[in-house]
C-alpha cells in the first residue's frame, strides 16, 4: 500500500510523545548517582565537541550529526543504547560484588562503604528502574502513533538493544578509550603542554599498541580543536 502523507494530528502525536519521553529521559538522567565531572556550560570549547565523540562511539545506532532532528528513530536508537549499557552495567554489578569480598587488608573505611552503597543502591533502585519503566512506556505507547513513526521507532531501538556490550573494550570503536579518559579528565589534559605529552601519558595509561603513533593523536587533537601552545623562537641576542 502506498504511504499516506503525514497528517496534522500524527504529527502532533508525535511531538508530544516525544515530549513527554525526553521529559521522562531527563528524569532519569537526573537519578544517576555518580557525579558529573564535566564541565556544564563555561567549559573548554574542546571539551564540547569530545562529548559529541564519545556520544557517537556511544550511540552508533543514533547516527549522531552536529544538531540531529527529534525524531522516533532518533529516540528509538538512544534508548535502545542506554537499555542495552544499563544491563550490561547491572550484570556488571552482580559479577562484581561476587568477586570482590572485602578482605582485612586494605578495607574501606565507613565512610568509602557508605558512599558505595549510595552510588548502588541509586543505580540500581532509581536510575535502573527509571529507565526499565521508561522503555516500557516507550514501547507500549508508541503502538499509538503512526505505522511509520512506530517502525521507525522499534526499528531503531531493536538496533540499539541488540549492541549490548560484553566488555568495556567493546563499548565503541579502538579510540574511544583514549576519547573517554580525555573527556573524564580533561582539567589534566588541558595542563598539559603539547600534543606530545599527551601522547606519552596515553602510552604510559594504555600502552604503546592501543595509543599508536603520535600523528593519530595529533589527528584526534585537530578533530576536537584541542590546541596547545608552540612553543616560540628564542630571542635573537642583542
Amino acid at each position: 500500500m502506498p504511504e499516506q502523507e503525514t497528517t496534522i494530528d500524527e504529527t502532533s502525536l508525535r511531538e508530544a510523545w516525544l515530549n513527554r519521553l525526553i521529559e521522562e529521559l531527563e528524569k532519569v538522567d537526573a537519578a544517576m548517582p555518580v557525579k558529573n565531572l564535566l564541565p556544564e556550560n563555561d567549559g573548554p570549547a574542546w571539551v564540547q565537541k569530545l562529548e559529541g565523540e564519545v556520544a557517537k562511539a556511544l550511540l552508533p545506532a543514533a547516527r549522531l550529526k552536529n544538531e540531529p532532528t527529534r525524531t522516533p528513530r532518533l529516540m528509538g536508537a538512544i534508548l535502545g543504547h542506554q537499555c542495552s549499557s544499563a544491563v550490561w552495567m547491572m550484570e556488571w554489578l552482580a559479577a562484581a560484588s561476587v568477586k570482590h569480598r572485602p578482605t582485612s587488608v586494605g578495607r574501606p573505611s565507613t565512610e568509602q562503604i557508605k558512599e558505595g552503597k549510595r552510588i548502588v543502591v541509586g543505580l540500581t533502585e532509581e536510575w535502573f528502574e527509571g529507565l526499565r519503566n521508561l522503555a516500557k512506556l516507550a514501547l507500549s505507547s508508541c503502538v499509538d502513533l503512526s505505522y511509520a513513526d512506530m517502525k521507525e521507532f522499534l526499528l531503531a531501538y531493536a538496533a540499539g538493544f541488540a549492541q549490548k556490550p560484553d566488555t568495556v573494550g567493546d563499548i565503541g570503536h579502538s579510540a574511544f578509550r583514549i576519547y573517554f579518559f580525555m573527556l573524564f579528565q580533561w582539567r589534566l589534559v588541558e595542563r598539559l603542554n603539547s600534543v606530545r605529552e599527551l601522547h606519552e601519558l596515553l602510552i604510559k595509561i594504555f600502552g604503546a599498541n592501543q595509543v599508536g603513533e603520535l600523528k593519530r593523536i595529533e589527528k584526534i587533537c585537530q578533530r576536537i580543536g584541542l590546541h596547545y601552545r608552540k612553543p616560540g623562537r628564542p630571542k635573537k641576542l642583542q
